[in-house]
C-alpha cells in the first residue's frame, strides 16, 4: 500500500511533536512507499529509504501564503501517487486535501483526539471517510465514521527501566505544554500541603509555554513557587527530546496528568507505559485505571484531594504491582502498533 499523511511537524528531537517521528517511522515499515507532508520538519535520521519528507517550510520562517502555496504544488504531485490519505489531528489539513483526494478518488482517514466540540467537527465528519480517535471523549459526534482506536504510544520506546534506583524521596512528574488548560497551580498547592506534612518529594515538570498567554502562566506559576518557597522540591524542566523524557519517567515514582476531563492525553499514557503510576483529574482515565480508579483519580483543581492521594500512594508499598497494571492496559488499549493496524485497515 501507498499513502500520503499530512501532520505537523516531524522531529526526532521535537519536546512537542517527536511522537509523530516514531509514528511515520513504524507506518513506513508497513508500506510499500509513504509520503509525508508537513508543515516543518527538524531531524528525520533513521526513517526508513521507502519515506519521504516534504516540508511547507515553516522551520525557515512563517510564511503563510508560501506555505499554502507549497501545500498546493505537494498535494498535486503526491495524490496521483498514492492509495490514501491520512490527515493527522488538524482538521484543515482533511479541508485542504479533499478536493485532491475527490478529484482522484482516494479515500482520506482523519485522526482527530480533542474534547473540542463544535461545527468544524461536523466538517470533518462530512469530508473524511473514517474518523479514528483515540476515545469517545476524543471526537464527541455519535457517527458510523467514527474508529477508536486508542492514542498510539510506542511501548517499544516507553518501557521501564530495566533496574529502577529506589528513594526514599518521592519523585514526581508532570508532563505536558505549559498552558492554563493544565492546572499547574492546583500540584503546586498540592505540593505545599505535602511539604507542610512533611513528606520528601520532588516534583519535575517538563513542558514549555509556546503561545502569549502560555508565557504569562509560566511566569505566574514560577512566582506561585518562590511565593510558596517550594524552589527546591518544584522544578521547571522546560522542553525535552523524546528519548530524554523517556529516562526522566523511568526515573519517577508517579505521574501526575492535571487536565481536565476529556480524551486521555499522551502526557499520562506514556509514563503508565514506563510502569509509573498516574493521578488523573481526567475521569477518562476511568477505562483504564480500572478497579484503581478510586485511588488514582483526584477532583479537578482540588490540591487537598491530590496531596491526599499522593500520600496514600507513597504510603502504598504495591507501587511496582500497580505501575505493572497499567502498562499492561497501555499495551492492550492505546499501544503504537494496535493503532497503525487500525489505520491501515480503515484503508
Amino acid at each position: 500500500m501507498k499513502l500520503l499523511m499530512i501532520t505537523r511537524k516531524i522531529d526526532k528531537n521535537d519536546p512537542q511533536a517527536g511522537f509523530a517521528y516514531n509514528w511515520v517511522k513504524k507506518l513506513g515499515q508497513k508500506l510499500e512507499n509513504f509520503k509525508v507532508i508537513c508543515l516543518e520538519k527538524g531531524n528525520t535520521e533513521g526513517l526508513p529509504d521507502n519515506i519521504e519528507i516534504f516540508s511547507l517550510g515553516k522551520e525557515k520562517g512563517k510564511n503563510r501564503l508560501k506555505e499554502f502555496i507549497s501545500f498546493q504544488k505537494a498535494a498535486w504531485k503526491f495524490i496521483r501517487q498514492v492509495d490514501g490519505v491520512f490527515c493527522h489531528q488538524n482538521i484543515i489539513y482533511t479541508v485542504l486535501i479533499w478536493p485532491y483526494a475527490k478529484i482522484f478518488g482516494k479515500k482520506i482517514v482523519s485522526f482527530f483526539g480533542h474534547k473540542y466540540k463544535g461545527p468544524k467537527l461536523y466538517l470533518l465528519n462530512f469530508l473524511a471517510d473514517k474518523i479514528v480517535t483515540s476515545s469517545v471523549m476524543g471526537f464527541r459526534l455519535d457517527t458510523p465514521k467514527r474508529i477508536i482506536i486508542g492514542q498510539g504510544i510506542d511501548t517499544d520506546f516507553f518501557k521501564p527501566a530495566s533496574q529502577k534506583i529506589k528513594s526514599d524521596i518521592i519523585r514526581i512528574i508532570s508532563v505536558g505544554r505549559i498552558s492554563p488548560i493544565k492546572n499547574y497551580e492546583t500540584l503546586i498547592e498540592a505540593a505545599d500541603i505535602i511539604k507542610e506534612k512533611k513528606v520528601p518529594f520532588i516534583i519535575k515538570v517538563v513542558g514549555i509555554p509556546i503561545l502569549k498567554e502560555q508565557i504569562d502562566y509560566s511566569r505566574t506559576l514560577i512566582n506561585l513557587v518562590k511565593e510558596k518557597n517550594l524552589a527546591q522540591e518544584v522544578k521547571f524542566i522546560g522542553g525535552v527530546s523524546q528519548s530524554e523524557l523517556v529516562k526522566l519517567y523511568q526515573e519517577s515514582d508517579l505521574a501526575v496528568n492535571l487536565c481536565p476531563t476529556g480524551a486521555p492525553d499522551k502526557g499520562g499514557l506514556e509514563p503508565m507505559a514506563c510502569a509509573v503510576p498516574l493521578l488523573a483529574a481526567n475521569q477518562s482515565f476511568s477505562r483504564d485505571f480500572g478497579s484503581y480508579s478510586e485511588k488514582l483519580l483526584f477532583k479537578e483543581k482540588d490540591a487537598q484531594d491530590l496531596a491526599n492521594k499522593i500520600q496514600t500512594l507513597r504510603e502504598n508499598k504495591k507501587l511496582a504491582e500497580l505501575g505493572d497494571y497499567l502498562r499492561k492496559q497501555i499495551i492492550k488499549h492505546h499501544n503504537l502498533d494496535n493503532l497503525l493496524h487500525g489505520i491501515l485497515k480503515c484503508f
